[in-house]
């Protein structure tokens, strides 16, 4: 039987603490639950992991993913509400060896370089293997915080070496920007992040270029 670590980076925000428990419970519950607390303010009692200050989403998600131990890890954003039953199963069902599953594939006009466009799994709930997404080496730590294009970059990596993007349709919505507009730069990290995402495409074009 399939094993299932859910790991979730959380920076503050109580207020989103009910509509993710209510989440979980629509479905058969994780093997693990792994929360990173990001030096929340008070600690956060129901944490896996804390760390002292927020070390921001990307390592947080990658300390989740080194603590896990099941089979399949989903990443999962604390901004989001369920309205299906049964979506965390769904999302896990549809995970195989070099396949990563969400539960929205994008093709925004950002993800275009060099008018090609770059599908990828919005990462407020991305899962795969724990085995391939630590060889893909989780999301990308240089990215400035709020690390907008972590989800593009890790992505853009699965598809460069084969892997397949696969979207399982649930009744899971995001609460867009209901964390990261915190932060005092979210421009001048966007920014840069956008860069770095040129220029990783770039470099491991024409490999990356087909959709999937």
């Amino acid at each position: 039987m399939t094993t299932v670590a859910v790991v979730t980076a959380w920076h503050n925000h109580l207020e989103l603490v009910d509509g993710y428990v209510r989440a979980l419970e629509l479905g058969p519950a994780p093997d693990e639950l792994i929360v990173v607390d990001n030096g929340s303010d008070p600690w956060l009692d129901f944490a896996k992991v804390r760390n002292p200050d927020n070390q921001g989403f990307s390592r947080a998600n990658n300390q989740g993913l080194a603590h896990a131990t099941s089979d399949v890890v989903v990443f999962l954003n604390n901004d989001i509400e369920a309205t299906q039953q049964g979506w965390l199963e769904t999302i896990v069902d549809s995970v195989e060896p070099m396949v990563l599953v969400g539960a929205r594939i994008r093709s925004d006009p950002h993800t275009i370089v060099d008018s090609v466009v770059y599908p990828y799994i919005d990462g407020y709930c991305l899962a795969g293997t724990r085995d391939d997404l630590l060889e893909l080496g989780g999301f990308d730590e240089s990215l400035e915080e709020p690390a907008y294009y972590s989800d593009n970059l890790l992505c853009l990596e699965a598809r460069a070496r084969g892997f397949t993007l696969r979207e399982a349709k649930v009744g899971l919505i995001h609460l867009v920007g209901g964390t990261a507009n915190n932060s005092p730069d979210v421009n001048g990290a966007t920014r840069a992040n956008h860069q770095r995402y040129q220029r990783r495409v770039r470099a491991l074009a024409p490999k990356g270029s087909a959709a999937r």
